[in-house]
């Protein structure tokens, strides 16, 4: 077994915690330094026995944490060794009009990271409200003293032809899924840019490189969040701070199916309005994108910077 580099300044990402690793140590290091391997079941949770990036000492905060792809990506940051700050709204609100995360799924979250030896916060806060974000990032510092990682993943979605959305309708998911990185991101800065090697990863969506017909508010948020990525990458450069997204397509998640059941669909019938671009007709695992988190918060792409990296079984290859 090769010894781990704990050093709290930087990635490891040829740390294996088990003699058993299917890493080849004959392949060029470059090849062999980071190796993930996912789960299919039990919520995508990353194996830390076959090659995690070691995240030892570093913090970070993932918003939209309580569930689905979110709660996915605090678990395996958890087992890659980081302290997690987990935030969401833990309330329903009068949009979208499906259920969201509660206290009780945040607490879930809090109790898998602790159970990886790793410190937990639980915040409560809707990225719509400035005090509020400022609050819960103000409550990470005092809590860690540091924040290196900031994961953007809060979102929600309603389904309607550009003619027929409310302004609440359009003003919830874009002040969600855009303003909300923006607001989260500007308040987490300062912490970021004091980091060794800060990273933000905002999840956008296949839906912002393209057009999807009935969500145009969520294609027009998505698309701001493609932009504001790329802008922050370059103002955050002098700071050797990544600004990332991830692109996913069709997702398993508690979003899309509780869009099915307010439009009393199925989730297959929502999917499939995803799934008709995929190269890959099936559904996509959160541990998927989560493993693309992993990998951008790794070593090996420390020199990716303004970068909209794709999940989605091949849709933007059309």
């Amino acid at each position: 077994m090769e010894p781990c580099n704990n050093d709290s300044t930087t990635l490891s990402t040829e740390c294996y915690t088990s003699p058993d690793s299917v890493v080849n140590r004959t392949e060029p290091p470059d090849t062999r330094r980071f190796r993930t391997v996912l789960h299919s079941s039990g919520g995508g949770v990353a194996d830390p026995a076959r090659g995690l990036p070691d995240l030892t000492g570093q913090v970070a905060l993932v918003t939209g944490a309580a569930r689905g792809q979110g709660r996915s990506h605090c678990i395996a940051l958890a087992e890659a060794g980081a302290d997690i700050a987990a935030l969401d709204v833990c309330r329903d609100l009068d949009v979208p009009a499906y259920p969201l995360a509660t206290r009780a799924d945040l607490d879930d979250v809090v109790a898998e990271v602790e159970a990886r030896d790793r410190r937990a916060l639980p915040l409560v806060a809707d990225v719509r409200d400035p005090e509020g974000v400022e609050a819960a990032v103000a409550e990470v510092e005092r809590a860690f003293g540091r924040l290196d990682i900031l994961v953007n993943n809060a979102a929600v979605v309603t389904s309607a032809p550009f003619w027929e959305l409310t302004e609440p309708q359009w003003g919830a998911v874009v002040d969600t899924n855009l303003s909300g990185v923006w607001r989260t991101s500007r308040a987490a800065t300062a912490m970021l840019r004091r980091s060794p090697r800060g990273r933000i990863v905002n999840i956008s969506s296949t839906g912002g490189v393209r057009a999807v017909a009935e969500f145009a508010h969520y294609v027009a948020a998505k698309h701001g969040v493609v932009g504001l990525t790329k802008a922050m990458a370059i103002e955050l450069a002098g700071d050797r701070v990544t600004v990332n997204a991830i692109l996913p397509g069709a997702v398993d998640s508690p979003m899309l199916a509780g869009l099915a059941d307010e439009l009393g669909l199925t989730p297959d019938d929502v999917h499939k309005r995803w799934l008709h671009d995929q190269l890959l007709v099936e559904v996509i695992a959160p541990g998927e994108v989560t493993g693309a988190l992993l990998w951008l918060l790794s070593d090996a792409a420390r020199h990716v910077t303004g970068h909209c990296l794709a999940v989605d079984g091949g849709a933007l290859a059309r």
